[in-house]
C-alpha cells in the first residue's frame, strides 16, 4: 500500500521574526512622532503674544517662537551630552593595555 503523495511541497516560510534594534527603532520612530505632534498641538494652543526678556533686548514675540526656540536649544544640549558620554566611553574602553581594564 502506498501513502498519498501531497500535491504541494511548497514549505510555507515562517514570518521573518524582527530584530531588537528593529523594533527599538520602530519604538524610537513612535515615541519622536508622539512628542512631536504632542509639542505641535501645543504650540498651536499658544500663539499669544508674550513679553520675552532676551539676553540684549527686551520685545514682543509669538510664545510659538520661544517654545520652539527652547526646544531646538533642549535637543543641542542633549546631543552634545550623549556625544561627550560616547566619546568618554569609547575612551575608557579602548584602554584595553591598563591594569584598571581587567
Amino acid at each position: 500500500m502506498t501513502e498519498p503523495q501531497p500535491t504541494d511541497t511548497h514549505v510555507p516560510e515562517s514570518r521573518p521574526s524582527r530584530t531588537p534594534a528593529k523594533r527599538r527603532d520602530r519604538g524610537r520612530l513612535v515615541a519622536a512622532a508622539v512628542i512631536g505632534a504632542v509639542m505641535a498641538v501645543f504650540a498651536l494652543v499658544n500663539l499669544d503674544n508674550v513679553k520675552v526678556h532676551w539676553l540684549i533686548a527686551t520685545g514682543q514675540t509669538p510664545l510659538i517662537v520661544v517654545i520652539a526656540l527652547a526646544f531646538a536649544l533642549g535637543m543641542i544640549a542633549d546631543r552634545l551630552v550623549v556625544i561627550r558620554a560616547r566619546r568618554k566611553r569609547r575612551a575608557t574602553s579602548g584602554d584595553a593595555g591598563s591594569p584598571s581594564a581587567t
